[in-house]
């Protein structure tokens, strides 16, 4: 009898704690539903797209998610005249046609692109890593049907009815002089502009001033990107585990993101987005202690020996000097491509990019100030830089060059539009951007109309 009543009890008790273990998973189910329609604005069941955020931020970024040290750790290589590309085939999009040209950008075709109709209007996309976002962005919105820059381009009563082509020639820490060089290459070459879009400011300043402190002339390429191929080059074997330990972070970046996508529940696509968003930070961050190592290394290197020649400058220049060399070569090289399209009757654009670290009226949120790290190595660079590169605006404009002042776009904005702590924007910023730029081109545009008219 006595063991009877033991095994009811026991019978009670693991109902008892069944029924509460049913009850906890679907409340967690209802909560992670809210949740997830709070940020979606979608229910989960219904969702139609499975493809993580994560997923087509990086891969736009040009990040593809892979397994291969050998095929997707290093994806730069040195190019004899941009300085460095990225390596062909390591991203390549089915569904948009986006992917690693025959000239190691991120594009839908291979260069030189030649009009198959007069109706086509071809624009060049130029700049760093927020260019090429917002060039491969545009592309990917148009493939997926969404409103994007093209469509607010097609806003333009010149171009309502035209195909916009938008060429990317930019890359992730490209500065000037990169855009004019590449802008002069491309045009000997045969490549066709209606018009042109440089996009940049940052890199100018914040890698220039790297290249200052490792006494390396300030016009020639990032050392961040150059440097480690040097350093490869040279059997670093610190660099290789570096990469060796990002491409593990890669990989189970990959394997966390594959699960996130294959989740049936809302609890479980909740659970796994936090797994995914810790990997992502770790991998983001080991990318930032990377540049800094390599940044370290450097000093050790037999430049003299080296199969890569940078030049050198005999002391590191006060800031004061670095910054008005930097700036007045900028200034020099905008001024030139403005001069070399417009004897070619192409429009030029020039945005100066927003960024974190150059004080604005922006009130960041708590969230977002994740995305400010004071003692950033890019921070010194852009806050003693960008004024200085601001002062040169009104010489530009009176120049005749259609250069814009962009670093204010994000006062007014309430959402948080930074992605990183660097420079780069979200899904919110990039849409504040596009429709900034569409709306300086169709003020330029109209203009131009106008005075056409004028001299008839």
């Amino acid at each position: 009898m006595k063991n009877w009543k033991l095994i009811q009890g026991i019978k009670t008790g693991f109902s008892l704690v069944s029924i509460n273990l049913i009850l906890a998973f679907i409340g967690l189910e209802v909560v992670s539903l809210g949740f997830y329609f709070s940020q979606e604005k979608q229910l989960f069941y219904t969702r139609k797209d499975t493809i993580s955020q994560v997923r087509e931020d990086l891969e736009k970024t040009g990040t593809r998610l892979g397994t291969d040290l050998n095929n997707e750790s290093i994806l730069e290589r040195l190019h004899p005249f941009f300085g460095y590309v990225l390596k062909q085939e390591i991203f390549a999009n089915e569904e948009s046609g986006i992917r690693v040209n025959n000239y190691g950008l991120v594009s839908k075709y291979d260069y030189p692109f030649i009009k198959s109709n007069n109706n086509q209007f071809v624009i060049g996309v130029f700049g760093g890593s927020v260019a090429n976002d917002f060039a491969v962005n545009s592309l990917f919105s148009e493939a997926i049907g969404n409103q994007g820059f093209i469509q607010y381009l097609k806003q333009i009563p010149q171009l309502k009815d035209k195909e916009i082509i938008i060429l990317c020639f930019a890359g992730g820490g490209y500065k000037q002089p990169q855009q004019l060089l590449m802008l002069n290459y491309f045009i000997s070459i045969g490549q066709e502009f209606d018009a042109v879009i440089n996009i940049d400011g940052f890199n100018e300043v914040a890698l220039s001033h790297q290249n200052n402190q490792e006494r390396i002339e300030l016009f020639l390429p990032s050392v961040q990107h150059i440097l480690p191929l040097t350093q490869l080059a040279s059997d670093d074997l610190s660099v290789m585990a570096a990469i060796v330990q990002i491409s593990e972070l890669k990989n189970n970046l990959s394997t966390g993101i594959k699960k996130l996508e294959s989740c049936k529940l809302a609890f479980c696509h909740g659970w796994r987005s936090l797994q995914v968003k810790g990997l992502l930070n770790r991998y983001q961050t080991e990318i930032i202690k990377y540049d800094e190592q390599i940044v370290r290394n450097s000093s050790k290197i037999d430049r003299s020996n080296s199969l890569v020649y940078l030049n050198k400058i005999s002391e590191v220049l006060e800031d004061k000097v670095a910054f008005e060399k930097v700036a007045k070569n900028w200034y020099e090289s905008s001024l030139t491509m403005s001069q070399i399209l417009a004897d070619r009757n192409i429009l030029y654009f020039h945005f100066v990019q927003p960024n974190q670290y150059h004080p604005t009226e922006r009130i960041y949120s708590p969230e977002e100030k994740i995305f400010i790290i004071e003692d950033h190595s890019y921070a010194v660079g852009v806050r003693k830089g960008y004024p200085v590169l601001l002062s040169k605006i009104n010489s530009l404009q009176e120049a005749k060059v259609n250069i814009f002042n962009s670093v204010n776009i994000f006062d007014g904005e309430k959402e948080i539009v930074y992605r990183d702590a660097c420079c780069h924007y979200n899904m919110n910023g990039q849409t504040i951007l596009e429709r900034y730029i569409a709306n300086s081109i169709k003020t330029i545009m109209e203009k131009k109309d106008i005075n056409s008219r004028k001299n008839i």
